[in-house]
């Protein structure tokens, strides 16, 4: 991981070097430009694929030195920083630093020129602009299920055939045997979906919670913000309550204690009316303790022919393998030994490179046999994939690690976590955000991680990795210095020590509930996450973590209730991410004093989002390198004339309260790409929506409008009175708005809307009527809590309609018939709306499966 520490280093380095000159206006030694400049060469001289000669023993030593060197150069800065003088004074002298490194380097050329070979290893093409090769939309075609049609026709009848009482279904077998894949192939089966009223999810894990239990399923069912608010026991009861009465199918899958089903299945009434429950589990007494009344399925190891059917599937797709691969390839499935993991994971090698018979032949060579009974064994198969991974894909993949096992990771934090951790590179004007993205797809592509969930509109918003190549991560991590995983005090003790083992260290993973009992000496440390247990864990205040770790780039504390936030949190100068728990609002000034920050994700679990509301302080325009705020409630944003700095990084800020001043700061803010505004957004007297003139915007593709102002018994806002909005809008919310329907003509016209949703009075009046030319790629419509009795439309005026919303509409009649005209129309999703609505909603069904 050379390369990356590199790149972390000389960011850094700039980073520094910026601040000074910029901001502080203090004058920085000559000697540390040199040494941006020494590093910069290397770096690039480490790039150059015509000089792989890293191997070398001693030049790693050396390679590893110089970055030392560096580090250390840097804690020095930053430590002099945060001394707040007028000029910066330093304790060392850093010409010794230079001269030991320009003598280093010139070691290395030396090694260079005697050792200039290559790997010969193909690899993914990596673009000048940062794309890779394949750099389309990730692989989420339907779930590949081979050897175990009759296994799936066998649970498809017990799912909607015998009896009409509850019945749970057991499926059984090591992992990465394909367990996940069969039941999410039935799970999004049409006829499934078609025979159950609601279907819910939850991942089970080794080290499960009761609540995250609950909560998996009832996120998969209702889309209601408050469930995350409420205790376990109102989660419990509120499951049970959404089950009764209806035909239901839920899926616990990788459940590996049969406490945790005992503990569930209280929740599921048994109504009899056919509801079914499929269990998936790698222990076998677990299966049969579950179901005891009959048979489990238990899925066997594949044979050679599907072994290599389901490797020509993953590799080619719809294409046909070439007749001189097909006898090296079937070589390659024989050696996975049945595996449906290893096979897949060895697939998206073989997909990602080149399709030669002297590339094959060395993957044969290296996949060996392994004994299928012990799951470790095969770590060996898997990590292959991860040896010949692209250098830049390596450390993320790696950090799929830190997070605990089956744990749905949100895109956006992942991709956030990157950037931090400095994984991600600037290439040419595009977002790193985008860049990192790109590297998610293709680790999906090579099968090393699994989408977990996706948007409306078919955008991931959740990954996840399989056991074994999280147990992947761990290994593979360990070995490299990467990162830590820690489970109790004594390990984190050892960590605070001299031990040389100990210093190279830099990432810790903490998965215990002793974080405020921290040792004081953890200053090599750069990233620490953490991730309490079950039970809450409440920390005072941060300033034992400013003792602990001086310079941490990352801060994951979204585990953990903070209760106050301390002045002593300014003095980490090199915080990238900072992620908190509150309960209640809390003193956050200090934080918008980390001039390095990139990240900041306040959440909260306890109470309503609206119950926050946040001044931020005039610091906050001097944070240059600010791109993304997640804040709950609302925030007020400063003047900012007194920083007259643009805050060019800056894409998300949560809910805005509008002020006056507002048009300057979206005029400091050009690449802010997701945007809500709440509070008083309607004028009393004129009646018309008061916000800013967002048209030169042209970054903005998501806009949130939440109005407070209150009305009564008044008409309905008849008129944008002049608003333009941004050109490239995608996704539109309003809520509280009280607009006439025939301004929904306005949004109508935007030309690259492609998500609506209409909340709470966002419309008022009895009839919605949409006209020709509207909508035109509009995607998902989502209507909440309206009081339209009657929408007259046409399949023509939504044209790219997927997802229909339809949520406390009481008083609507019926969903036009017109959309069963509609070819991309996919799902229609009813919830406390009248019979009409929904049997209307069936008529379209029907309809469209005729």
């Amino acid at each position: 991981m050379a390369d990356t520490a590199l790149d972390l280093l000389l960011e850094r380095l700039r980073g520094l070097i910026d601040y000074c000159e910029t901001i502080l206006n203090l004058p920085i030694e000559d000697e540390i430009p040199f040494l941006y400049e020494n590093l910069e060469f290397l770096r690039t001289f480490l790039k150059d694929s015509k000089k792989k000669c890293y191997e070398h023993g001693k030049m790693k030593d050396l390679v590893t030195r110089i970055i030392d060197l560096g580090f250390e150069v840097t804690d020095e800065i930053c430590w002099a920083i945060d001394c707040k003088s007028d000029i910066i004074c330093y304790s060392r002298d850093f010409n010794d630093v230079i001269k030991e490194i320009e003598s280093i380097l010139k070691v290395v050329k030396e090694i260079s020129n005697k050792n200039s070979y290559g790997t010969g290893v193909p690899q993914a093409e990596l673009h000048t602009d940062g794309s890779s090769s394949r750099a389309s939309a990730p692989n989420l075609e339907e779930e590949t299920v081979v050897g175990f049609e009759d296994q799936a026709n066998m649970i498809t009848e017990e799912l909607v055939g015998g009896s009409k009482q509850l019945a749970v279904i057991s499926i059984h077998g090591m992992g990465g045997s394909g367990k996940t894949t069969l039941a999410t192939k039935l799970y999004n089966d049409p006829y499934i979906v078609y025979h159950f009223y609601i279907r819910g999810w939850t991942y089970v894990s080794q080290e499960y919670r009761k609540r995250d239990l609950l909560l998996g399923i009832l996120s998969s069912i209702v889309r209601l913000e408050e469930i995350y608010t409420m205790t376990d026991e109102e989660l419990g009861g509120k499951l049970y309550r959404h089950l009764k009465g209806k035909r239901y199918f839920i899926v616990m899958d990788d459940l590996w204690h049969i406490k945790a089903w005992n503990y569930l299945k209280i929740f599921f009434p048994n109504e009899c009316n056919g509801s079914r429950i499929i269990l998936t589990s790698r222990q076998k007494e677990v299966a049969l303790q579950a179901k005891p009344d009959g048979p489990i399925h238990f899925l066997r190891f594949l044979t050679k022919d599907e072994s290599w059917d389901l490797l020509q599937q993953k590799v080619f797709l719809n294409e046909t393998c070439p007749p001189d691969l097909v006898e090296i390839g079937k070589e390659i499935a024989k050696k996975c030994q049945g595996l449906p993991l290893a096979i897949v994971v060895v697939a998206g090698l073989l997909a990602k490179t080149d399709k030669t018979q002297n590339w094959w032949n060395q993957v044969a060579e290296r996949v060996g046999s392994f004994l299928v009974s012990d799951p470790k064994q095969c770590l060996d198969t898997l990590a292959l994939s991860y040896n010949y991974l692209p250098h830049h894909l390596k450390p993320c993949f790696l950090y799929f690690g830190a997070f605990p096992e089956d744990y749905e990771i949100p895109v956006h934090k992942l991709i956030s976590l990157w950037i931090a951790e400095g994984f991600i590179h600037q290439f040419g004007q595009r977002r790193l955000e985008d860049v990192a993205g790109e590297y998610l797809i293709d680790l999906i592509d090579r099968s090393l991680v699994l989408v977990a969930k996706k948007g409306s509109i078919g955008r991931i918003k959740a990954c996840r990795v399989h056991d074994l190549l999280h147990d992947l991560c761990l290994r593979k991590a360990e070995e490299e210095n990467f990162l830590e995983k820690i489970y109790g005090y004594e390990q984190l003790a050892f960590f605070s020590s001299s031990d040389p083992i100990a210093n190279k260290q830099h990432r810790l993973s903490i998965h215990s509930r002793f974080f405020n009992h921290l040792p004081s000496k953890l200053q090599h440390i750069r990233s620490c996450l953490c991730y309490a247990g079950p039970r809450s864990l409440s920390v005072h205040n941060t300033k034992f973590i400013y003792a602990a770790f001086k310079l941490l780039r990352v801060l994951d504390l979204s585990s953990i209730l903070i209760l106050v936030v301390t002045e002593a949190i300014k003095g980490l100068v090199d915080l990238r991410y900072l992620a908190i728990q509150i309960d209640r609002k809390i003193f956050l000034d200090p934080v918008f004093e980390l001039w390095n920050l990139e990240t900041l994700i306040v959440s909260t679990s306890k109470w309503k989002n609206s119950q926050f509301s946040f001044d931020i302080p005039d610091t906050v325009w001097k944070m240059l390198k600010l791109r993304h705020i997640h804040m709950p409630g609302t925030i007020t944003l400063p003047n900012n004339d007194l920083y007259p700095i643009v805050l060019d990084n800056l894409q998300t800020l949560p809910l805005v309260s509008p002020s006056e001043n507002f048009e300057n700061v979206l005029a400091i803010t050009p690449k802010l790409k997701k945007l809500g505004f709440c509070g008083p957004l309607i004028s009393e007297l004129e009646g018309y929506l008061t916000f800013p003139n967002l048209n030169f915007s042209n970054h903005l593709e998501t806009l949130k409008l939440f109005n407070t102002t209150f009305k009564y018994d008044l008409p309905p806002v008849d008129i944008f009175h002049g608003v333009k909005f941004p050109p490239n809008l995608k996704q539109l919310t309003l809520e509280n708005t009280w607009l006439g329907w025939k301004e929904m003509s306005i949004l109508g016209m935007l030309s690259n809307l492609e998500v609506l949703k209409l909340r709470r009075d966002a419309c008022i009046g009895p009839e919605w009527e949409t006209r020709d030319g509207e909508f035109q790629k509009l995607k998902v419509l989502q209507l909440k809590y309206l009081s339209f009795t009657e929408w007259n439309t046409s399949s023509f005026h939504f044209p790219s309609l997927q997802h229909l919303v339809l949520h406390g509409c009481h008083k609507l009649e019926e969903i036009p018939s017109s959309l069963t005209d509609i070819p991309t129309l996919e799902i229609i999703e009813l919830s406390r709306c009248s019979g009409s609505v929904v049997n209307s909603a069936r008529q379209i069904q029907k309809s469209s499966r005729a």
